[in-house]
């Protein structure tokens, strides 16, 4: 079906050849990012394929620039997450699901707090300590969803730059 005159007409003296491809190529690194991500968590055999994905799809920004930015406060936030995680499962052994929950998230979101780019080490952190399996250990869970996360900001990252040198190489 084709847009009435009056929309195609609108469209094309409001949105340059430059902003329309940069949104095609926005689109495919994002469905590219999350879709080789959960390929490659799941040839791998890792636990919880999703958080590559997911993980793909948070770094991913409009322009290159952002993208490091958001890869580099991804992986810090991750690694704190991770970090807090254990601390609180090792420090409070006997302690149950919600209490330690309560204090991982009370800390996480007093760091995210002070700098909000942050902000993902709260739900790090949540994920690491309810998905540790039956008879699994803190350790292996937050091992697991640190590999899941840096894969899937990885593929992002590489997507995007990818994408960008291919369509917007400058000359000269």
């Amino acid at each position: 079906m084709t847009p009435p005159p009056l929309l195609r007409d609108w469209v094309t003296a409001h949105v340059s050849r430059e902003e329309t491809v940069r949104t095609i190529a926005f689109v495919a690194r994002c469905t590219g990012a999350a879709v080789l991500a959960l390929s490659i968590a799941d040839r791998l055999h890792l636990d919880h394929p999703v958080w590559a994905s997911v993980s793909a799809l948070v770094v991913s920004q409009d322009r290159l620039g952002d993208t490091h930015r958001s890869l580099t406060w991804r992986i810090v936030a991750t690694l704190i997450g991770v970090a807090v995680a254990l601390l609180v499962a090792l420090t409070m052994p006997d302690a149950g699901a919600v209490a330690m929950l309560a204090v991982a998230v009370g800390v996480t979101a007093a760091i995210a707090r002070i700098r909000t780019e942050l902000r993902v080490c709260m739900w790090t952190s949540v994920i690491v300590l309810l998905t540790v399996p039956p008879g699994g250990t803190i350790l292996t869970a937050a091992l697991a969803r640190a590999q899941e996360v840096m894969l899937g900001v990885g593929i992002g990252a590489i997507l995007h730059w990818g994408f960008e040198r291919l369509l917007f190489r400058r000359t000269g």
